[in-house]
């Protein structure tokens, strides 16, 4: 029996130790990520993967260091856990972590790129659409150095093809529509007008205008309708187009008043002083607010229009409109001034002009599509001191017997290239420009403005492009009201581009004094830290207005 329980006591001992080390070697344990989740974001946006997300080890600590992030389809992600989305499409993003022992954890998330909804591009000319059926089929259509130009191929019967447009007509009036077309082929074409035919006209070889008439009939209680008019040219076969310009007019009760000013009350808001560095002066309201009263007090010998006052009706002018507008015009002195009817405060469209008036003043101007937008009476000082009081300030605006609107087919109103060689070619959406000798020197610069129509708030809309430069190339863009110049500017920003084409996106934002109007974008390209170069091509693309999304942008 000693002999047994000799034997036992070790064995028990053994058993007990063992126990022991099987506690001081525990299961390493797996670690956790957190924070994950799904994401919804923009196209064109950087996203940060590692926002909130963290990967921890009991043993090790925080591994989030360690974490490894991949994205199918496959987008790049930066070593700090960013990555930037270019294509619109849902993607899976894939976290894994390891800890020193080899354990890992895997977690999962998923990404949803949304686009913008387009609000306006600059592939197309305003407001058209051109659509193939059958076999016909669409070779090209878009804007091309400032023409609209439609190829179709295969058409054979005049539905196969329609170049489409919504006008908003009014009444029970007739209206002729006017196409200038130049084309490569001859042959008929058929006009539709909400689905129904309206028209049948012989095409030319050659550049031609071709008319045709629409009464828009109007059910009980209308007083206005959107009308889709289809010019079908299937029938042409192998065609191209080349449109310049569209345009309808319409009989109106001439005569009728359609918008009228008394008692005009002058203030600093409607009057604004333009006084250049080499004149003294000022412009100003009286403080009884019934006048604008410009004053010159010095001016530059051989120097003349050195100051002026800008006095802004609040009147927006359209066209087929005759406005007689009446105003009283005193002066100190006898000297020769002008007083100008524009569109706009700055980057005007003058409508007419006046030669020295004085006393009691009535002058008609008639508006056309060339000139129409805001009015703005203009005094311009003439070259000596004088004291010019403009007061008791009326406008109607009377109905011409025919009013015609007009449908420009352009892509960029302006393009300068202030003291150097520059070109602009564009094609469909995309704008090129060749710059000779390019520099920072004496506000060097290159304006392009297409245009677009603000509805309701200003802050609703984004302005995006990709653009690239063969050099650097310092380049301000903004959206400014197309009739008033910089006046408001409704976006600004300042940026600098390289070889590397990237797109840009910027935010409009609402301004005091912004309206439902045509705003214009405003690019202008400078070298900086006055770098000179022999010659910039400047790349521009993918141009479009859209609206903003709220809770993705902010």
């Amino acid at each position: 029996m000693k002999k047994i329980k000799f034997l036992a006591i070790p064995v028990l001992a053994a058993l007990v130790f063992a126990g022991c080390g099987d506690a001081a070697q525990e299961v390493n344990k797996a670690p956790s990520v957190t924070g994950v989740k799904d994401i919804k974001c923009m196209v064109n946006s950087t996203v940060d993967f590692l926002d909130g997300v963290a990967a921890l080890d009991k043993e090790d600590g925080d591994i989030t260091p360690d974490m490894q992030i991949t994205v199918t389809p496959h987008v790049d992600v930066s070593e700090d856990g960013y990555a930037h989305f270019t294509e619109v499409g849902e993607y899976t993003v894939s976290y894994s972590v390891a800890d020193s022992k080899g354990r890992v954890a895997t977690k999962r998330a998923y990404v949803d790129v949304v686009d913008r909804e387009t609000y306006k591009t600059f592939a197309l000319a305003d407001g058209f659409t051109a659509n193939a059926f059958g076999e016909a089929s669409i070779e090209k259509s878009g804007m091309i150095n400032g023409e609209f130009v439609l190829e179709t191929k295969g058409g054979e019967i005049a539905e196969d093809v329609k170049l489409s447009r919504t006008f908003t007509l009014t009444t029970n009036l007739q209206y002729t529509f006017r196409y200038t077309i130049n084309s490569n082929v001859a042959g008929k074409i058929k006009v539709m007008a909400d689905g129904y035919d309206c028209a049948e006209i012989l095409v030319e070889e050659g550049n031609h205008v071709y008319s045709f008439t629409h009464t828009a009939r109007m059910e009980k209680d209308e007083k206005e309708r959107d009308v889709v008019i289809d010019v079908c040219l299937g029938s042409l076969g192998d065609a191209k187009w080349n449109i310049n310009r569209v345009e309808y007019e319409f009989p109106q009760i001439a005569g009728t008043v359609v918008e009228q000013v008394d008692n005009f009350n002058f203030n600093e808001d409607n009057v604004k002083a333009r006084i250049e560095e080499e004149a003294k002066g000022k412009a100003y309201a009286d403080t009884e607010k019934n006048a604008a009263c410009l004053e010159i007090t010095q001016t530059y010998p051989g120097h003349i229009w050195l100051g002026g006052m800008f006095i802004d009706t609040g009147i927006t002018v359209n066209s087929g409109v005759t406005y007689t507008v009446s105003f009283k015009v005193e002066a100190e002195q006898n000297n020769k001034f002008e007083i100008i009817f524009q569109n706009s405060q700055w980057n005007e469209v003058q409508i007419d002009k006046l030669d020295t008036p004085l006393g009691e003043v009535s002058h008609d101007i008639s508006i056309n599509a060339d000139n129409n937008g805001k009015l703005w009476i203009y005094v311009q000082s003439g070259d000596a001191k004088n004291k010019i009081t403009i007061s008791d300030i009326s406008v109607v605006g009377r109905l011409n017997p025919t009013a015609t609107i007009k449908f420009p087919i352009a892509d960029f109103t302006e393009f300068h290239a202030d003291g150097y060689d520059g070109t602009l070619t564009t094609e469909s959406g995309s704008f090129t420009y060749k710059i000779a000798n390019f520099s920072a020197k004496d506000n060097a610069q290159q304006v392009t403005s297409p245009s677009f129509l603000v509805s309701g708030s200003s802050a609703n809309y984004v302005v995006s492009f990709k653009a690239k430069a063969s050099a650097p190339v310092e380049m301000i863009v903004a959206a400014a009201n197309y009739y008033s110049g910089w006046n408001p500017t409704i976006m600004w920003s300042r940026i600098t581009l390289g070889e590397e084409a990237v797109t840009y996106s910027f935010f409009c934002h609402e301004e005091k004094d912004a309206a439902d109007t045509l705003y214009k974008i405003i690019w202008q390209f400078g070298s900086p830290s006055n770098q000179k170069f022999s010659d910039v091509t400047i790349e521009i693309s993918d141009v479009k207005i859209s609206i903003k999304i709220n809770g993705l942008d902010g």
